[in-house]
């Protein structure tokens, strides 16, 4: 998504209760209850740190070996102790619950843009490159426009466009949206902006492969990209989970691959596989922090009920794929390019080294949607090629300086099937019945929350669910 500079004012975190920030004190439960937490992300972590400290019995169930989820930061396969996000990359100024968590775990935070060099954006196969702090030359601009747009400028299309709407919408899911907001989760993007009269290729700009979106959720989105500041944590956005699940390591049990979610109104068996082992756990209640594109395949007894189980199989992910391409030299900063750029190809250029010591360096492909979705039906050699073709392109001389290249496809992750949570044409209704607990089985994560796709999505939905069976604790004491 495009992130032109827009005004911050009407877009701050709004409605955040004090309960999802870290607290001095957690009120203990009234009765202990056996809970089981499906899934070591972010969301889960939460979870299981609030019914920790209110002294409940937990187990989390991973089927991976390390927590964290879809945040997720690359080291293996990397030289000089280099890093790069390969899921979540950017903390929003604006999102307070993500950046106190960070805070509360002496967790530092960086900027995620560099303020000086050019970035570049390859247009209709041409490079423009844009100074910071100044405007692009129009006159470079290979696109056909109207008179209008070139007159605003590319950086002014956003806000020219549909800046005011998306302040009204504000930055999360909410239940009482007017109807003429409401309106906009029946229409795409494109359609939106064809609206209010921007030409195809001004489309093609400020949607960058998300036409398909609702716009609705696009400008909801939005909001969060569109903030005076982006910021990600010194040393990898990894430390963030990693820090939660330090404190509860003997309680998560990794290499645990949910099989069977067997249910009644008064318990839950969930059965699981351990090294070829099948195993089993009882629980008082369960948190299920499982992507529906993955919870969608395992087995529950009873079925959910109809309204659940349509939330559940018809829930879109989008497809994502990360390419992190490792370099002998940073060659672009030669002319003056900080390594930051995008391509009509729908993706965006990132430099995960930048201002850091030495000269090898990294940068990233963060390739959305239709694109992704090619990319993930190649075989790998193909699409390895193509991708270098593809940085190339944007940045021009990579081959005589390319060491490696991870690639890393969400949509092909067994155990994620998706990078985040979008909410198509036609969607938005499915949101109350994607958080809506079925008997003792509650949902988490981004998907489950009114900020789908961030961490804070996560976190804030993992308290959230622990909030809720603590409560039950309490009117029900031992």
């Amino acid at each position: 998504m495009k992130l032109a500079s827009l005004a911050a004012g009407g877009v701050l975190l709004r409605d955040v209760p004090s309960w999802a920030l870290p607290q001095s004190k957690t009120e203990t439960a009234g009765q202990s209850m056996r809970v089981v937490i499906l899934g070591a992300g972010l969301a889960g972590l939460a979870a299981g740190w609030e019914l920790n400290q209110g002294g409940h019995e937990i187990v989390i169930l991973e089927a991976q070996t390390h927590p964290g989820g879809r945040v997720h930061t690359i080291r293996e396969g990397l030289s000089d102790d280099m890093y790069a996000e390969a899921g979540a990359g950017r903390i929003p100024n604006t999102h307070t619950v993500t950046r106190e968590w960070v805070k509360y775990f002496n967790l530092e935070l960086e900027p995620f843009w560099p303020t000086g060099g050019a970035d570049v954006a390859l247009l209709k196969g041409e490079r423009v490159l844009t100074p910071a702090g100044k405007s692009v030359d129009m006159s470079q601009v290979p696109l056909n426009l109207t008179p209008e747009e070139r007159r605003i400028g590319l950086a002014n299309f956003d806000e020219h466009y549909y800046g005011a709407t998306m302040r009204k919408i504000g930055d999360g899911i909410r239940q009482d949206w007017p109807p003429e907001i409401m309106a906009l989760a029946d229409i795409s993007m494109a359609d939106y902006l064809r609206q209010q009269g921007a030409s195809e290729d001004a489309i093609s700009y400020m949607v960058l492969g998300f036409q398909d979106d609702a716009a609705l959720d696009f400008m909801r989105d939005a909001n969060s990209h569109h903030t005076e500041s982006l910021a990600k944590i010194q040393g990898g956005n990894d430390q963030l989970p990693r820090a939660f699940a330090a404190k509860l390591s003997s309680q998560i049990r990794y290499g645990c691959a949910v099989e069977h979610i067997q249910r009644d109104k008064s318990s839950i068996r969930i059965t699981y596989r351990q090294e070829g082992l099948q195993d089993q756990v009882d629980a008082d209640a369960v948190v299920c922090a499982i992507p529906f594109g993955v919870l969608r395949t395992i087995a529950v007894t009873p079925e959910w009920s109809p309204a659940k189980r349509h939330a559940i199989h018809s829930l879109s992910y989008g497809p994502v794929v990360r390419a992190t391409y490792q370099v002998n030299r940073r060659y672009w900063q030669d002319g003056g390019e900080n390594g930051f750029g995008t391509s009509d190809k729908n993706f965006e250029v990132w430099h995960p080294t930048y201002g850091k010591p030495g000269t090898r360096g990294l940068l990233q492909a963060y390739v959305y949607e239709k694109y992704a979705h090619h990319l993930d039906q190649m075989d790998e050699s193909a699409r390895l090629e193509e991708l270098i073709l593809d940085m190339d392109a944007v940045h021009p001389g990579l081959r005589p300086h390319l060491e490696t290249v991870v690639m890393k496809s969400w949509m092909n992750d067994p155990w994620q099937r998706g990078a985040y949570t979008n909410y198509y044409v036609g969607e938005q209704k499915l949101y109350p019945d994607v958080c809506r607990r079925e008997d003792r089985i509650w949902f988490a994560g981004e998907h489950a929350s009114p900020w789908p796709g961030w961490m804070q999505g996560a976190i804030y939905s993992g308290i959230k669910t622990a909030k809720e069976i603590s409560e039950i604790s309490q009117k029900n004491p031992g």
